[in-house]
């Protein structure tokens, strides 16, 4: 009989060790599958705005206008204003302004808004117009396609090799590619340096 009862407390052990292994061994399992799901849904959850839902990666706009310009615009991110879907808040832009029969012209600033309706465009913050030997620095440019006119403004200066010049505002006219620049106060005089 001790025999038959080593038997039973042997097997009740085993039967008892199987259970606790099968037990710790499914909920292991489940705390691995829960882990990798999780990181799962942070690798595949793409970046949008928590107030929004409306940033945009890597974005390019182009048109042509009646007169043969063309015009391209990229930016690094784009949010859409949530109020008026045609209107964005570009960061980190470049645009290329290739005119009917003249040399492009380059503008890279930190921001801008844009309106694919009309595209007029307002860029602002360290902006750059490049164009030949030609260029300029100012806080603010606009372009209004309605108009053919593009506006640099607010700490304007002016580069060509040989002078540099500063000034309130330059005016291009898209259409004739005649250029203006002046002061806003009829008192006070652009300023030019001649570099030799």
């Amino acid at each position: 009989m001790n025999k038959k009862v080593i038997v039973q407390l042997l097997l009740l052990t085993a039967l008892f060790g199987i259970i606790i292994s099968v037990f710790f061994i499914y909920f292991n399992e489940d705390t691995n599958v829960n882990e990798k799901s999780i990181i799962t849904k942070e690798v595949i959850e793409p970046e949008i705005d928590g107030k929004t839902g409306t940033l945009i990666k890597d974005i390019s706009y182009s048109f042509s206008d009646p007169s043969g310009n063309y015009y391209e615009l990229f930016s690094e991110l784009g949010e859409i204003d949530i109020n008026n879907s045609d209107k964005m808040l570009m960061t980190d832009v470049t645009a290329m302004i290739y005119l009917k029969n003249a040399s492009p012209i380059k503008i890279v600033s930190k921001y801008a808004h844009y309106n694919k309706v009309n595209h007029e465009t307002n860029f602002f913050e360290n902006v750059e117009l490049t164009h030949l030997i030609h260029k300029a620095n100012s806080e603010n440019l606009d372009i209004s396609f309605n108009n053919n006119i593009a506006t640099m403004y607010n700490d304007l200066i002016y580069n060509k090799p040989g002078t540099k010049l500063t000034a309130d505002r330059l005016e291009i006219d898209l259409i004739t590619k005649n250029t203006k620049i002046s002061m806003d106060n009829d008192s006070e005089k652009i300023k030019i340096i001649e570099n030799k």
